[in-house]
């Protein structure tokens, strides 16, 4: 066992004698990102044409020409833009403008922690700063808080989830089992989450805005995904009307967004012109 886990699976254990003790450390674990992770796979990604300094320390990077329609990219917790590099490409080639956001607490905006309020608030702040944009692509937590942001306040005529959770409770179980979190445990920690937050975590789940949505929307998942498994694209597909589910194989969480076949999925998706509902 790591020095590392050691400490984890130490707190883990006490979890059953004292939950509300150890949910705190476990409440920073998941909402705390450490800034400097690099999930793999990253690829070099041309300079920027013009770095966007938002409010309170929200900061985005734009490409392309202007008068070009935007499609804005967003990371999930400890991603980075570098992600979306083959995307970026891809995007430009097809005629687009690109705009990848550094959600809070990640790359060059400010903070030390990622809230789902905090998170859908950034997605919300650009795109109004954009404007109305043609498109948001997200990854993992990325693509389900745009689709929270879209949902409620518009600003984007289709969304591409790749990766993402169906729902935010679902997601903190999912983290409690992985670090051997008692029942008592488990249930100290997700209150500690939304007293953090100010709302019931539960409150982020598709099916809560599934009847707001009517515009087009792509998920693509991979079978093999351990980070967040596929029956979450499932759960999400069968509750939006609206959206296109493609699976794939042997990708995992993060080598989508490098896979030619999902980057040309995505391009395609964003490129077709028919549209369900407004911005």
């Amino acid at each position: 066992m790591s020095a590392l886990s050691l400490p984890i699976a130490a707190l883990a254990a006490a979890s059953r004698v004292v939950p509300v003790l150890v949910a705190p450390v476990f409440r920073r674990m998941m909402l705390n990102p450490r800034r400097h992770v690099q999930p793999p796979p990253l690829h070099d990604l041309p300079a920027a044409d013009e770095r966007l300094a938002l409010d309170d320390g929200l900061i985005a990077w734009r490409w392309g020409q202007s008068g070009a329609p935007v499609v804005l990219l967003v990371h999930g917790f400890e991603g980075n833009r570098a992600q979306f590099g083959t995307i970026i490409g891809a995007l430009l080639t097809g005629g687009f403008a690109v705009v990848a956001l550094d959600v809070p607490a990640h790359g060059e905006s400010a903070g030390n922690e990622l809230t789902a309020v905090s998170f859908i608030d950034a997605i919300e702040r650009t795109l109004a700063h954009l404007g109305s944009v043609h498109a948001v692509i997200g990854h993992s937590m990325g693509g389900a808080m745009s689709l929270f942001s879209v949902a409620h306040h518009g600003g984007a005529k289709k969304v591409a989830m790749v990766a993402a959770p169906s729902g935010l409770k679902r997601e903190l179980l999912r983290f409690a089992q992985a670090v051997g979190l008692s029942k008592r445990g488990a249930t100290a920690f997700i209150a500690s989450v939304e007293g953090r937050v100010g709302r019931p975590a539960d409150d982020f789940d598709v099916r809560h805005i599934a009847a707001k949505l009517d515009l087009p929307v792509l998920l693509i998942h991979d079978q093999n995904d351990r980070r967040i498994p596929v029956r979450e694209a499932a759960r999400s597909a069968h509750m939006l009307s609206t959206a296109k589910l493609i699976i794939t194989r042997g990708l995992g969480h993060n080598r989508l967004l490098t896979d030619p076949a999902v980057v040309t999925a995505l391009v395609d998706f964003v490129s077709d012109q028919e549209t369900t509902g407004s911005a």
